[in-house]
């Protein structure tokens, strides 16, 4: 009986459950400690999902300002530090291509090679 309270909890918390299935869980409910304490937790999650969906009612004290500094500032280049200037300004094209075709050839041959060991697999199978 109390698993199949228990997978009706969720319904149960957010008043989906038909009206007679809600009634029989609701005594289950009071004479059940245990499933009493799963629907307790299941209720202070559905609370705190529901306070999370609720946009804040004001911004935060000085964000207006914080936003314009921040816009002020250089780009991502000018805020970088000195020895990550190079990669990201792309002071390195051919080591950074090298990377990227190594990486795709990688890439190809496993899925290759997992494409290849499930064909042989189906075919194992079917014999």
């Amino acid at each position: 009986m109390c698993g199949e309270v228990q997978a009706n909890l969720p319904a149960y918390v957010d008043r989906s459950l038909p009206r007679i299935r809600r009634r029989l869980v609701g005594l289950h409910l009071r004479r059940c400690s245990e499933c009493g304490e799963e629907f307790a937790r299941q209720r202070d999650v559905s609370t705190g999902l529901g306070r999370l969906s609720q946009p804040p009612a004001e911004p935060p004290e000085g964000l207006l300002e914080q936003l314009l500094e921040d816009a002020a500032r250089p780009g991502v280049k000018g805020r970088v530090a000195v020895p990550a200037r190079g990669a990201v300004s792309g002071a390195r094209p051919a080591l950074s291509v090298a990377l990227l075709v190594a990486g795709a050839a990688a890439g190809t041959g496993l899925g290759y090679a997992g494409w290849r060991g499930a064909r042989a697999a189906r075919s194992r199978l079917r014999r």
